[in-house]
């Protein structure tokens, strides 16, 4: 399983300007729903916000991974987007994040959708790949940052 071939350069953001967490996220859903990544953005977003009300999806280092199990996202997607200002996530412990990997899947692809999780934030725990994200210069560059990682 490699990130790299979960990753769509229509799908990766750099240098989003939002200023907190809940406009981060929507933000970055109409931008799927614009790149026809799902099928619904209101109730999408819906979704990704409740599951958030559940915990905070920051993971430490500057990164989050909002995430929703949806009937309008017809496959797994990862989505990127590098925020211009580090946003609250509402964990007073962990720095505030910049890095986020907005994903969603089909309510029947839980295993993969979980392993596909599982690597991500393993991936994410290298500071090289992390640098990297805060360097990268384009959607291309996002890509070949995981696929050098994985290969």
């Amino acid at each position: 399983m490699r990130i790299s071939g979960y990753l769509k350069k229509n799908l990766l953001f750099l240098d989003l300007d939002a200023k907190e967490k809940t406009n981060a996220m929507a933000q970055i859903v109409q931008l799927m729903k614009k790149n026809k990544a799902i099928t619904h953005e209101k109730e999408f977003l819906k979704q990704v916000l409740e599951r958030e009300k559940l915990g905070s999806t920051a993971i430490g280092n500057n990164i989050a991974l909002p995430h929703a199990r949806s009937k309008y996202a017809p496959n797994i997607i990862i989505s990127f987007a590098r925020l211009t200002h580090k946003v609250d996530f509402g964990i007073e412990e962990e720095k505030p994040v910049q890095l986020v990997f907005l994903m969603g899947t089909p309510p029947d692809s839980i295993g993969e959708y979980l392993k596909v999780l599982a690597q991500l934030s393993k991936l994410l725990k290298e500071e090289g790949i992390r640098k990297a994200l805060l360097k990268a210069q384009s959607p291309s560059d996002v890509i070949h940052i995981f696929s050098d990682a994985e290969n």
